[in-house]
């Protein structure tokens, strides 16, 4: 069946979240731990829910660093920017009668004040967050989730990340993944497609369709 949905990752592929929230990481770490990596040391991280993130870096009192780390990120927010091209992608998608979706391990609550004030919020129709399902990526669940929920087959969709979180949940629920690299992750992530920049997904959506035809 042809590509009718196109669901997207949010950090590292929709907006630049990286340099501020990693910075806010930091100081987060100095507050409690006394000390911190560098960006790129922690860059791991990047992607990962924020609670599994604290809990691997060491944190104690995971509540506790998290609501600090959240504080520090919401003084950053003015840093967060949509990547260059990503608002002409989805207008384009749209007018190719493309359903969007999200999938993220972002909570709702980071979606609502980081990722909606940016403008594109209308454009997707199923989001699907960190407390909607129990598992996270890269197991398949949160895509299984948008799946129930659409009613889209696996072959319908394709799935647009940044990390090989994102890609292997993509190829655990039977979803073709095409991996961002827009964004500062290591090459070798194994991959459907790659794309090295927004408007390289809807040539690749068209190739697809083509082929289709055929």
């Amino acid at each position: 069946m042809p590509i009718g949905h196109v669901v997207f990752d949010l950090d590292g592929t929709l907006m630049d979240t990286e340099a501020p929230f990693l910075l806010a990481l930091q100081e987060t770490m100095d507050q409690f731990l006394g000390s911190s990596p560098s960006v790129s040391e922690l860059r791991y991280t990047f992607g990962m829910p924020t609670d599994a993130a604290l809990r691997v870096l060491g944190f104690q009192d995971v509540p506790a660093a998290h609501e600090v780390w959240e504080r520090k990120c919401m003084e950053k927010l003015g840093k967060v920017r949509l990547y260059n091209g990503i608002p002409q992608l989805v207008e384009a998608l749209l007018l190719r009668g493309y359903v969007l979706g999200i999938v993220s391990s972002d909570s709702r609550r980071e979606y609502q004040m980081v990722f909606l004030p940016l403008g594109l919020g209308d454009c997707f129709g199923t989001v699907v967050l960190l407390e909607d399902t129990q598992e996270h990526k890269p197991h398949p669940e949160p895509l299984l989730y948008y799946m129930k929920a659409t009613g889209a087959k696996p072959d319908e969709i394709l799935y647009v990340g940044d990390s090989s979180g994102d890609m292997l949940c993509a190829q655990a629920a039977g979803v073709t993944g095409a991996l961002a690299c827009w964004c500062h992750y290591p090459a070798e992530i194994d991959t459907h497609f790659r794309l090295e920049r927004p408007g390289q997904l809807l040539d690749l959506l068209l190739e697809l369709e083509a082929a289709e035809r055929l």
